[in-house]
């Protein structure tokens, strides 16, 4: 399988959608991102082996950053909108509400916090129960 079909395998990473590779492809979309050309290359590479010690160690950052920007496309918000259809995303965790809720990154710097839950009911984020 692919680099993104095993990182998006991986627990915790429930909440990303896959960005398509004609989108990752595209120059404009990979504008002010940096990047190892070897870092494209793991993450495009179709016949990717996770067992393998090949990977450079950008290509999780790289993937998020063009997900970032994947997600608040068109393309990007019409797949996350499937995604919170069909219940992909958790439920609002109060037992009043049950609300299906959208997974929100309080940060755009790297690494600095987790992913929690919006309930657009209750109108407040929680930490994300999934793991």
């Amino acid at each position: 399988s692919s680099w993104i079909s095993w990182f998006l395998g991986i627990k915790g990473n429930e909440y990303l959608c896959r960005v398509p590779i004609d989108y990752i492809q595209e120059t404009f979309n990979q504008m002010g991102l940096e990047y190892f050309t070897e870092t494209l290359q793991v993450i495009l590479n179709p016949g990717f082996d996770s067992s393998l010690d090949w990977v450079f160690g950008d290509e999780e950052k790289w993937y998020g950053m063009i997900h970032a920007r994947y997600i608040i496309s068109e393309r990007g918000v019409d797949n996350m909108h499937q995604k919170y259809e069909r219940e992909d995303f958790e439920v609002c965790p109060k037992l009043s509400c049950r609300q299906k809720a959208l997974p929100v990154g309080p940060s755009d710097v790297w690494v600095k916090s987790n992913v929690k839950i919006f309930c657009p009911r209750c109108n407040d984020t929680q930490p994300h129960q999934r793991h």
